[in-house]
Order: C-alpha cells, then structure tokens, then sequence
C-alpha cells in the first residue's frame, strides 16, 4: 500500500516537472513572439523614416528570400507554409502554361479534357481540414478540388 502511494508521489513529481519544462518552453516562445511583433513595429517604423514601402524592402531583401525558400523545399519535416507555397507555384505554371513536360507520357495524359488526376484508390486526408476522402475507381469531386487547390504531389502525400 504505501508503495502505492510513493509510486503516485513519483509519478506526480515527475509531472509537475514536466509541466514546468512546458511552461518555461511556453514563456520562451511568448518571448518569440514579442521579438517579431517588435521587428515589425520596428521595420515598419524604419521603412517609414527612409519612405520606403513594403515591396521595396522585399525587393532589396529578395535573393535572401529566395535562397532561405529554396533551401526549406528540400526539408522533408518543411513546414505548412511551404506546401502550400509549392502548391500555389504549381498552379500558377499550370495556369501560364509554364508546366514542366516530363515527356510523351504526361503530355498525352494532359491532353484528354475532364481527365483526372491520377491518384491511387484509397483513403486521404486533408490536413489543413481533417476531412477524409475515399477514392474508388473514379475521384470525388472535393478530391478533384483538393488537387486543384494544393496540387498533385501533395495529395498524393496526404494518403492514408
């Protein structure tokens, strides 16, 4: 019995540990947080004294830009925002007719109007939303917009 309750006293120091390692990593990154909101106040308040708007401080800035971006596309853990940005380039080219042709192959599949996108029959989830999706034979249509929206590639990698 009272190693009972000495295993329960354990266990709750150990939690109450934890929970103060949680809240000193909660306090640093409210810390963070503070620190961009005053590097915007303060690039805003820079731009202004120097009269330069938003875009000229992203042009001056652009090449750094780019190459941190580029350099987050290859990180297999890279974050929503790069997904999502992935896909917004995707459809864009798609759109300007810029797509990249991987040979006779894509070209003919691209062809057919109302084709669909290729994607293997099982189950995907949309991790923005949660919402599952079951493909059969033929892809449902919130599947379809799914690919529109966020491209091939990343639906395929959202398979269940």
């Amino acid at each position: 019995m009272f190693q009972d309750y000495n295993k329960i006293e354990q266990q709750i120091a150990e939690h109450q540990a934890k929970i103060e390692e949680l809240q000193e990593q909660m306090a640093l990154a409210e810390r963070k947080k503070e620190g961009v909101i005053a590097f915007d106040k303060a690039l805003v308040n820079i731009a202004a004294e120097y009269q330069m708007d938003e875009e000229e401080l992203y042009v001056a800035r652009g090449e750094q830009i780019v190459e941190w971006l580029v350099s987050q596309l290859s990180d297999e853990d890279a974050p929503d925002y790069v997904n999502t940005l992935k896909a917004r380039v995707a459809r864009s080219l798609k759109k300007g007719g810029d797509t990249p042709r991987r040979g006779r192959g894509a070209a003919a599949k691209s062809k057919g109007k109302g084709s669909e996108p290729k994607l293997e029959t099982g189950h995907y989830r949309n991790p923005y939303t949660g919402a599952t999706i079951e493909k059969k034979k033929r892809n449902p249509k919130p599947l379809n917009q799914w690919v529109e929206e966020h491209g091939l590639d990343i639906v395929q990698s959202w398979k269940i």
